[in-house]
């Protein structure tokens, strides 16, 4: 029987047949004994389908091609629970949406029959259940006459049902637990028909939506659809007004009234909705709001991150796009699921946390508290900005990356890959229902979210990249085509020669390490992030007496930097120029200036120096603006900085710390406190 662990081995020997033992057992966390047990159970389920079994011989798949055809046949949607073990977690969303689309009283039994498991096995998961209606402010009752059901308003129970879905899609074996279910209901060929009905509406309508999403948005109005105990939905004026406020009104209204012709007049903004959170793209002057909105959290961002953002036109389009479908998400409470929030914030800590501080006035404007899955897109938004190499104008081969995840998740991808392979010129990010429009003859390659099918060579992908995935990915390329300045090296197999004559203590951070080595230029310069700690050190802090003006302070304040050669006169001439162009931007109150400039201004290395003035300098001469710290800052590039500056905004943001920092008489008290708060 598949489990979700078994299934993704499967899934990953089937769609990458030159993959070997040891190069899947880590790139999917696999020990030895997992390995085989998994193995196993794969070979038993194509033996219950009557399929021969995938053979391992000297670390290399063979598989059949009855097995390699198998998961474009769509035979596992034919699937039941005697095939596939559901998760404990999963049979919990099951058991909801079964009964959200229930034909008649649902019993235990109902769900032991569903989901193959037994009475108290069904009982444990039905108090699970009753417990997740509870957090989304409902409640899950039993009674004689109407089986097992949910009290609430129909709105919480579609936000719920549209969790439970959405969530599903992201496991390995969710959409065959989501077709069982509607299986089990005799709904089994809605699915196709929603499809179909929505796939020619959105043809006619010319309308653009992200294709996770819309399949998303088709499976909740497949199981809403299918309901047969449905419930009137109310919207207060308000938020009808808004909605209706929008050109796709008229569209929503239309395609509400294909699906619910019985309802579609309050349906209507239902659909709407639904719609208006999927989008791709949305028209420029649509919502004027929105787009100074997204000008604002620009603002915000380089105003804490220090980063002056290059082609700020481009980004501010491109964050408006996804700043539309996230302002509807968040002002009606629609759930939104992010399965790379976890990998992201291992990833991109500091980011995360600026981003989170930078969507302050979307917070204001929704009046709520922006969740940590839209925080993790906007991140990917502006860290897929900041990274894209703008330098690309000579390369031979070239490439399209088609990301089904929307605009953030595919500037991520375009950045990351843009790194990795530094001699491929990548063509403007396409959909897959576009890449057909495009002549083969314009690119060699293609880079996916999604399954494609192509003459050229195709490289599915995640939106964001492990070490290990990387490093398999940029093998497969470098195989496809040797003319790529790129080294085709097994990092696996080094690894296995290393460990030959040395005992690896930390395995995991070798591989990582060996990947930047072998396939990453300027390692150093794009993987460094020093703590503050080691950017204040006792020589880049002083103290003074001394009344200076502001551009004395400055030139003062950087003059350790100038000193080790961290950074030129010009970086300084620029810092001072900027205040002058720009005005007091520096000073982010309480009387501390941050001077800085772009990298290219003049910065050697990384560095940052403290100066703390005993009388307050006026910046631009304006009392308002009265200085008595400087924190120049020479950052390299858009991130190696930000660890530092995320610290260093938690003192300066902690009153008690900033007092003490204040009153401090020597380079040592300095760097105590910061130490302190380092080791917290």
């Amino acid at each position: 029987m598949f489990d979700q662990r078994s299934y993704l081995l499967f899934k990953e020997i089937t769609s990458n047949h030159q993959i070997s033992k040891s190069e899947v057992m880590r790139k999917l966390e696999l020990t030895e004994r997992q390995f085989h047990y998994d193995l196993d159970k794969i070979n038993a389920a194509l033996t219950s389908l009557n399929l021969p079994e995938v053979a391992l011989n000297h670390h290399v798949f063979h598989i059949p091609e009855e097995v390699s055809g198998m998961m474009k046949s769509g035979i596992l949607s034919e699937l039941n629970s005697n095939i596939f073990i559901i998760s404990e977690q999963d049979r919990i969303f099951a058991i909801y949406l079964y009964t959200f689309i229930r034909k008649e009283p649902v019993s235990n039994y109902h769900y032991q029959l569903l989901l193959g498991v037994s009475k108290n096995t069904a009982l444990a998961d039905v108090k699970r259940v009753k417990e997740l209606c509870l957090e989304w402010n409902m409640e899950w009752i039993y009674t004689r006459v109407d089986g097992y059901h949910v009290n609430g308003s129909e709105m919480d129970k579609r936000r719920l049902a549209s969790y439970c879905i959405d969530t599903l899609l992201t496991q390995p074996l969710g959409k065959e637990v989501l077709l069982l279910i509607l299986k089990s209901w005799g709904y089994e060929n809605r699915l196709v028909e929603t499809k179909e009905i929505i796939d020619e509406f959105l043809e006619e309508s010319s309308i653009e939506l992200v294709k996770s999403r819309k399949n998303e948005m088709i499976t909740r109005l497949t199981y809403i659809c299918s309901r047969t105990n449905i419930g009137e939905i109310f919207f207060k004026d308000y938020e009808k007004n808004i909605i209706e406020r929008q050109s796709i009104y008229k569209t929503g209204s239309l395609l509400a009234k294909q699906l619910f012709p019985q309802r579609h007049q309050m349906e209507s903004y239902f659909v709407t909705l639904q719609l208006l959170i999927t989008l791709q793209e949305v028209g420029k002057d649509e919502n004027p709001t929105l787009s100074e909105l997204a000008e604002r959290i620009i603002n915000e961002f380089e105003k804490i991150t220090l980063l002056p953002i290059e082609s700020k036109q481009f980004l501010q389009k491109s964050l408006y796009n996804h700043l539309v479908p996230a302002f509807f998400r968040i002002s009606f409470n629609i759930p939104l699921i992010n399965p790379l929030k976890e990998r992201i914030q291992e990833e991109y800590p500091d980011l995360f946390k600026f981003v989170r501080q930078a969507l302050a006035p979307l917070s204001m404007w929704t009046g709520q508290i922006i969740s940590e899955e839209e925080i993790g897109y906007f991140t990917l938004h502006f860290g897929g900005h900041l990274k894209i190499d703008k330098g690309q104008s000579q390369e031979k081969l070239r490439a399209v990356i088609i990301c089904s995840n929307g605009i953030s998740s595919s500037m991520m991808l375009k950045a990351q890959l843009s790194e990795m392979f530094s001699d491929v010129k990548f063509l403007s990010v396409h959909s897959l229902n576009k890449l057909s429009d495009l002549p083969t003859s314009e690119y060699d390659m293609i880079f996916s979210t999604v399954e494609a099918t192509s003459v050229k060579p195709i490289y599915v992908v995640k939106p964001i990249l492990s070490q290990v995935e990387k490093n398999y990915l940029i093998q497969q390329v470098a195989s496809d085509f040797p003319r790529l300045n790129v080294k085709n090296l097994s990092v696996d197999r080094l690894m296995e020669v290393i460990s030959k004559y040395a005992d690896i203590k930390e395995e995991e951070k070798l591989f990582s390490e060996l990947v930047n080595v072998l396939y990453f230029k300027n390692t150093d310069k794009g993987r460094f992030s020093p703590m503050l700690s080691e950017l204040l050190t006792e020589d880049m802090i002083h103290f003074t007496d001394a009344e200076w003006n502001w551009k004395d302070a400055i030139a003062n304040a950087s003059a350790p930097l100038l000193e080790t050669g961290k950074i030129e006169q010009s970086y300084i001439d620029a810092m001072i120029h900027n205040v002058e162009e720009v005005g007091t931007y520096i000073h982010i109150g309480k009387g501390i200036a941050i001077p800085h400039a772009r990298p290219e201004s003049g910065v050697n290395r990384i560095g940052m120096s403290f100066l703390r003035t005993k009388r307050p300098v006026r910046l631009l001469d304006k009392e308002e603006h009265a200085i008595d710290i400087f924190i120049c800052i020479a950052a390299i590039d858009n991130e190696a900085h930000l660890k530092a500056l995320s610290h260093l905004t938690r003192i300066l943001a902690d009153d008690k710390k900033l007092q003490l920092l204040k009153e401090a008489q020597s380079a040592a008290e300095v760097i105590n406190l910061i130490k302190e708060g380092e080791e917290n």
